[in-house]
């Protein structure tokens, strides 16, 4: 239903279309989920919360790998009021330690669950959180290189659960990473991989998505052959959630900004979509925002760059 609505007016709607908002439970609509299990990180807040909600609700075993287990509780009695039978697993995942993220992929190998589909949600954005408890900047730590060992560990299972989905939540903001295509490669991943905070922590946010953007392409070069779809997606510009808490700015930024942006239940649409809706099961290794491939708007020198891929 989606890419009809989008394909209709060819390029000239292109625009348009990525302003019409779908919400996750529209998404979803008619879909029976029963016998998928689905792993996400980060569904205390957020998109993450709603995109958790809907996969429950229709039925989905849904395994929620976080940091705040109280949190996660309380969440997961939530869930079950809505769905008294919902298949629901927590897993403590702490993505600002290398070893809780070593412990959560061992935990999930333990369990024996499959894996249908795999949502990588969890981000950080803003000043306060300068360094990861491994010593690396906070942005790239938690954003990037935690996920990406987690990969590590629920990779296989993916596969041997085929065919399977990996979601990598990844934003737009990527675009302004400040990387150019004739930069030696070593400059290339100094950019990405920062050694030390900054104060311009948007731009660090950025060089993450990008390296979230890098690994979604490569892991589909690697791994489609194997029954694993890839999407990059972007939940949307200034979706309302609390990823910018920590950002001086966030108050001022919503008051001034709610009537123009996507709650977090239309910010969870477009994973939510790719995840779980047969139109795209085998449409891997894209961008998609707003439930719609969203390739056009890639800095493709970039993020297509498969030696930046590789290299990182």
């Amino acid at each position: 239903m989606f890419q009809k609505v989008a394909k209709s007016g060819v390029n000239e709607m292109h625009e348009f279309v990525k302003f019409i908002v779908f919400s996750s439970f529209q998404v979803l609509e008619g879909l029976d989920l029963y016998g998928k299990t689905i792993a996400i990180t980060g569904t205390t807040s957020g998109i993450g919360v709603d995109t958790a909600r809907e996969l429950v609700l229709k039925g989905a075993h849904i395994v929620m790998l976080n940091r705040n287990l109280e949190e996660s509780e309380k969440q997961k009695k939530r869930f079950i009021e809505q769905k008294p039978n919902a298949q629901i697993d927590i897993v403590k995942c702490d993505l600002n330690s290398l070893d809780s993220v070593r412990k959560a992929g061992e935990v999930y190998l333990e369990k024996k669950w499959p894996l249908h589909g795999l949502i990588l949600n969890a981000g950080v954005m803003g000043p306060s959180t300068k360094m990861t408890s491994d010593g690396f900047e906070a942005h790239f730590g938690i954003n990037h290189l935690a996920h990406f060992m987690l990969l590590q560990y629920l990779i296989p299972v993916l596969r041997s659960s085929a065919p399977s989905r990996l979601v990598i939540v990844s934003s737009a903001l990527s675009k302004h990473s400040s990387i150019k295509p004739e930069y030696p490669m070593d400059q290339k991943l100094d950019i990405l991989c920062p050694q030390q905070p900054s104060k311009t922590f948007f731009r660090l946010y950025a060089y993450s998505k990008m390296c979230n953007m890098l690994t979604a392409f490569k892991l589909h070069r690697d791994e489609f052959s194997n029954g694993i779809s890839t999407y990059s997606v972007h939940p949307g510009s200034a979706v309302r959630t609390e990823l910018n808490r920590d950002s001086g700015i966030a108050g001022i930024k919503k008051f001034l900004t709610t009537p123009f942006t996507k709650n977090s239940s239309q910010g969870a649409a477009t994973s939510v979509y790719c995840i779980a809706h047969p139109e795209v099961k085998e449409v891997s290794g894209r961008y998609w925002e707003s439930c719609w491939d969203d390739e056009k708007s890639l800095d493709k020198k970039v993020a297509r760059d498969e030696q930046l891929q590789d290299a990182l």
